[in-house]
């Protein structure tokens, strides 16, 4: 039989343990180890592994989401058996969410003997979570306390410029190694993040195990990111990078069903500084997305924009006329007294680098049109794209119409 308290998650994992003879770890909701108890050689690599790495492991995780055995402990208040997944290092396993109403906390994990689980056995097992909630009730409180902290600390690096000596000391603060490369990440949805969502967010940030989050913000419809590969070579990074956000896309949609947000990216960078910088290009990506999504549609890193960088700075320059080219100015005459769209097909020839045929599916006309617009194009605007500078300020100027500044 349990007792009513027990001083520490470790106490109540040892008594659980001696109750079903069996070798229990104690969970957050994020699958982080909290407590285990002792063992003898009836254990199996996933435990193992859960312990000296102080969280499950991601393959087990992903294993366990795909055989809808996490979804199954959250619709169940009893004991589940699962059988074993030896693929992933898991032998059988009884488990059971720690719940307060509906939301859960965290799980209690036990590796089957060789003989069932009695029904007083379960019986404990569903008690040692109903003991274990007040205590990781009180770890959640601490944890979203600390949470609030570093999201204030976040908030102030994204907007001022802070001295690296105090930036260093809170990260000290806060116990976070500081960054190797680094990325700020901005993933932004269309409605404002629900809490529910946000709890989402921070679960698939927690569990992954491709990227390491220093910090992270909310602000209405953006999760905002900052990670570190702790990789000195910008390759491997980029590698991981979007490993990571193939990753996470993949688990919003098939565990959550989320498929409609954009994520953008600041260039590499090491170090704590110039914080506002990083976060102003990924705001840049995102704004250059909304403006050309099909152009950008697989763009997700900064540095990937190329000549879109220049839009903003160039569109600014048009507002202000201090550029103007006449041949486009010709073009857009000849489009409006005609009904035409030269500009339009010049807009796309240089997108496709002159392939016709790339250009007439996009427009879906005739390749022969294709041909006979450009034709016109000469003739009436005297374009003839002899130079990439001349071909790269066309399409810059033809571009930057739709650049909302």
């Amino acid at each position: 039989m349990l007792e009513a308290t027990y001083h520490s998650l470790d106490d109540l994992a040892e008594a659980i343990g001696l109750a079903l003879n069996a070798p229990i770890t104690i969970e957050d909701r994020n699958h982080r180890l909290l407590a285990y108890s002792t063992h003898t050689t009836d254990t199996d690599p996933a435990r193992i592994a859960t312990i000296i790495g102080r969280r499950v492991p991601e393959s087990v995780i992903d294993q366990l989401w795909k055989d809808e055995v996490i979804q199954s402990l959250a619709a169940q208040d009893d004991p589940l058996v699962i059988t074993a997944r030896t693929s992933v290092g898991l032998n059988d396993r009884v488990a059971i969410a720690i719940k307060q109403d509906m939301e859960i906390l965290g799980y209690i994990w036990s590796i089957a003997r060789n003989t069932p689980f009695t029904s007083a056995e379960l019986a404990d097992l569903k008690t040692g979570a109903t003991l274990a909630q007040r205590q990781l009730l009180a770890i959640d409180m601490q944890k979203k306390r600390q949470e609030e902290q570093t999201e204030q600390f976040f908030f102030e690096l994204l907007h001022e410029e802070i001295p690296e000596s105090e930036i260093l000391k809170t990260f000290s603060k806060l116990h976070l190694a500081p960054p190797g490369i680094s990325r700020l990440m901005v993933i932004r949805f269309p409605e404002a993040i629900t809490p529910r969502l946000a709890d989402r967010l921070r679960y698939l940030l927690t569990i992954q195990q491709t990227v390491r989050p220093l910090l992270y913000a909310y602000d209405t419809t953006d999760f905002i990111l900052w990670i570190s590969t702790n990789d000195r070579d910008i390759q491997n990074e980029r590698v991981q990078f979007d490993s990571f956000i193939q990753s996470f896309r993949q688990l919003l949609a098939e565990r959550f069903a989320y498929t409609d947000f954009v994520v953008s990216s600041s260039e590499v960078f090491t170090g704590v500084q110039s914080i506002p910088e990083r976060y102003e290009e990924a705001g840049v990506v995102l704004r250059l997305k909304d403006a050309y999504p099909f152009e950008l549609q697989n763009v997700t890193r900064y540095e990937r924009l190329g000549l879109f960088q220049l839009l903003p700075v160039f569109s600014e320059r048009l507002r202000r006329r201090t550029v103007r080219l006449e041949e486009i100015e010709r073009l857009r005459a000849y489009d409006l007294k005609h009904t035409a769209s030269l500009c339009e097909t010049l807009e796309w020839f240089l997108h496709y680098d002159g392939n016709v045929k790339q250009v007439a599916s996009h427009l879906h006309v005739h390749p022969n049109t294709i041909l006979y617009r450009m034709r016109r194009i000469e003739e009436e605007a005297g374009i003839r794209m002899e130079s990439l500078p001349e071909r790269s300020l066309l399409y810059l100027y033809l571009k930057a119409d739709r650049y909302l500044l």
